[in-house]
């Protein structure tokens, strides 16, 4: 039997370019969901499922409490949608939060000098998803 010259040694296939990242391709996959009382069916890039994970997990929220709540504020968005919007305020707050919005002149003193104490344990993580959702129900609002 006569094989595509593409598949006639393994050697040609293991030289073959790399498989991207699902993540960084842009493909779109689906995950079945409970909202309310039903299952529906909602699809978004890998790369917003990944950053939707990261955020269920830091939070301690499930995929089904997630879209639940979004949910109930979303008034002409799709799901998809919404969910995409929560996800960029969320990131968006996580990332003001990590900010300094000074700089303070008498610990860059310290710091130089080297007089600075190691810092306290870190304390648990803020809970942002509520004041994200909240955030988009504003947003939402508005564009009525």
């Amino acid at each position: 039997m006569t094989y595509p010259t593409e598949y006639t040694s393994a050697s040609t296939r293991l030289r073959a370019e790399p498989r991207p990242n699902p993540a960084s391709t842009g493909r779109r996959l689906k995950r079945n969901v409970r909202v309310a009382t039903h299952r529906t069916t909602i699809v978004l890039e890998a790369y917003v499922w990944d950053c939707i994970d990261s955020m269920l997990e830091r939070e301690g929220v499930s995929l089904d409490e997630f879209c639940e709540r979004v949910n109930q504020v979303r008034n002409q968005s799709s799901m998809a949608s919404a969910a995409r919007l929560v996800v960029l305020t969320y990131y968006r707050l996580l990332e003001q939060i990590n900010q300094p919005p000074f700089i303070d002149g008498d610990l860059e003193r310290l710091h130089r000098a080297g007089m600075l104490r190691a810092p306290l344990p870190a304390s648990p993580p803020v809970p942002l998803l509520s004041l994200a959702i909240r955030r988009f129900a504003q947003d939402e609002a508005r564009a009525e």
